[in-house]
């Protein structure tokens, strides 16, 4: 891979394990490029408006996930969690899914190895079923999850390809 590309997975790992996980797995990258002699380009500025992020991210949700996009804790008329999900739609759909280094697909990889990693079954097969969307295999999205097993336990792989996901049967 790229050495832009890893960074940009560690970026993306950013929405699901929080930034101070993707800080230090930067800073690691960062120590690793220099003791190599890789240098990145510096990035360019990307001063995209809050409306344009959300136009963007709401796209890609819905490419995504179709009607699931707007369903359970994303539902609109959850008044709690609604505080929040706009911001997961301009940041992480729309400000990070658009970023250059990885294209939809491994993206959607990326987001099905977090949430198992993480032990987040229902949006583990949420985004399994959803990485059907951006022309992975079913063979691809159980495979991406067998290669979490020796790093985050064999248990967590299992329940994230036991989860309900009919797309994946």
């Amino acid at each position: 891979m790229e050495p832009r590309s890893i960074v940009e997975i560690f970026i993306q790992c950013g929405i699901y394990a929080g930034l101070p996980a993707s800080e230090e797995a930067m800073a690691v990258a960062e120590a690793v490029y220099a003791e190599r002699g890789i240098e990145l380009p510096p990035e360019p500025p990307r001063g995209n408006s809050i409306e344009m992020l959300d136009r963007r991210g709401r796209a890609l949700l819905e490419a995504l996930h179709g009607d699931r996009g707007y369903s359970g804790y994303a539902a609109p008329d959850n008044t709690v969690t609604q505080a929040l999900y706009p911001v997961a739609i301009q940041y992480g759909y729309g400000e990070i899914s658009d970023r250059p280094g990885l294209d939809r697909r491994q993206r959607a990889l990326v987001a099905v190895a977090a949430f198992t990693a993480l032990k987040l079954d229902v949006q583990a097969a949420k985004f399994g079923q959803s990485a059907l969307n951006v022309g992975l295999s079913r063979t691809e999205i159980i495979e991406t999850v067998i290669q979490t097993g020796p790093y985050s336990g064999l248990a967590p792989a299992l329940n994230a390809l036991a989860a309900p996901n009919q797309a994946l049967r």
